[in-house]
């Protein structure tokens, strides 16, 4: 057997495996950085919808006649609309595209006032749906 012609194919081989390799490592590294950004993205979204839920109750203690409304944040914007008497839509868009939509129930809840047992006051209730 001619040993000098060997050598080529045993390298053609061991090139294409370790380029297989190389190339399946590249994509396994895509996906983890992908999956990284998605939840980083996630992550951005709910911290907005969380502040622009607590910015609606506040709100509604002081006008319960809301509507529509738009809180905007250096990543993006959280759009408010209102679905019923006390029942708002919040959907949280990234400026990157990414959204997420949370609806949030506004319910007046009497709490008993701790100065005085029969004075009861009302207080804002938030219910996620």
């Amino acid at each position: 057997m001619n040993e000098k012609g060997a050598v080529l194919p045993s390298v053609m081989v061991f090139v294409l495996l370790m380029s297989i390799i190389l190339l399946g490592t590249n994509k396994i590294f895509e996906n983890q950085m992908n999956q990284l950004r998605m939840t980083k993205h996630y992550y951005n979204v709910e911290s907005m919808l969380i502040l622009s839920k607590m910015e609606l109750k506040n709100q509604y203690e002081l006008n319960q006649e809301l509507e529509n409304g738009i809180v905007t944040f250096f990543d993006g914007t959280v759009t408010i609309q209102k679905k019923s008497m006390d029942s708002f839509t919040l959907k949280g868009t990234l400026k990157n595209v990414f959204s997420k939509q949370m609806e949030v129930q506004l319910k007046q809840q009497p709490i008993e006032n701790s100065n005085d047992m029969e004075a009861q006051e009302d207080r804002i209730a938030i219910t996620e749906n």
